[in-house]
């Protein structure tokens, strides 16, 4: 079952394509149906992302249907359109529990993927009237609809995501500042007395070699904690 906070992520998503409400007013003129939605479906729950109520149905964004007694539920595990002008007289749907559930007569839904071809949920119209939207180009377009739907998911999808990796980027950045700083803190008077006890004329040659050894040492180790530290960030990063 996918995870609540992820669904309310695409709910959410949905409400800031600024396409959607031109599409829904237009699925609406194209059909003569007085009610659109984008729902998002997924194995456990339907759930409005945006909706355009002219036939007084009650659903607002945000509100849920029971899954099972959804046509969107077969939609998402067939992917293929569903449309019928007139339900009563449909050799299909005229038994169907979903147009007796709703009261139904006219209906039309038609999957939304994303580019990569994952099911999101359906671009949906209905209607407590016969509808003439058996026509093929009234389904076409509604398909093309859903297709921009699809495209424009990604798009905000992939805007936060590169959003997100800036900020990570940015904090990653600050923190290996931050201790490398703190490294430079604690070995720089090691580093500056060992190279003042060096240029001594008065050290013995076998304490000269000493104290090089020992500048060797806290140079390894700071290079060390710096190579430790990039993997560490990186890690992070790849995690975020």
């Amino acid at each position: 079952m996918q995870d609540r906070n992820t669904i309310e992520q695409d709910v959410a998503t949905i409400r800031r394509i600024e396409a959607v409400p031109r599409i829904l007013r237009a699925v609406v003129e194209i059909t003569g149906m007085r009610f659109a939605a984008v729902a998002r479906v997924t194995e456990s729950r339907w759930i409005a992302c945006a909706v355009l109520d002219e036939l007084g149905f009650g659903l607002e964004p945000g509100g849920e249907l029971e899954l099972e007694t959804t046509i969107c539920n077969e939609i998402r595990q067939h992917q293929q359109a569903v449309i019928f002008g007139h339900a009563r007289e449909h050799p299909v749907f005229a038994e169907h529990h979903t147009p007796r559930i709703y009261g139904l007569e006219s209906y039309v839904s038609v999957p939304i993927l994303r580019a990569n071809g994952e099911f999101f949920g359906t671009l949906c119209a209905i209607d407590a009237r016969p509808a003439d939207i058996e026509a093929p180009g009234i389904l076409k377009s509604i398909e093309l609809f859903a297709e921009l739907i699809g495209l424009q998911l990604e798009l905000v999808e992939d805007l936060d995501a590169a959003r997100r990796g800036l900020s990570a980027s940015h904090v990653r950045e600050a923190l290996l500042e931050r201790t490398e700083e703190e490294i430079r803190d604690l070995l720089q008077p090691l580093v500056t007395n060992l190279y003042l006890l060096q240029t001594s004329r008065t050290l013995a040659e076998d304490d000269r070699r000493l104290l090089q050894d020992m500048d060797a040492s806290c140079r390894a180790v700071a290079r060390l904690l710096r190579e430790k530290l990039d993997r560490i960030l990186a890690d992070v990063g790849a995690d975020a």
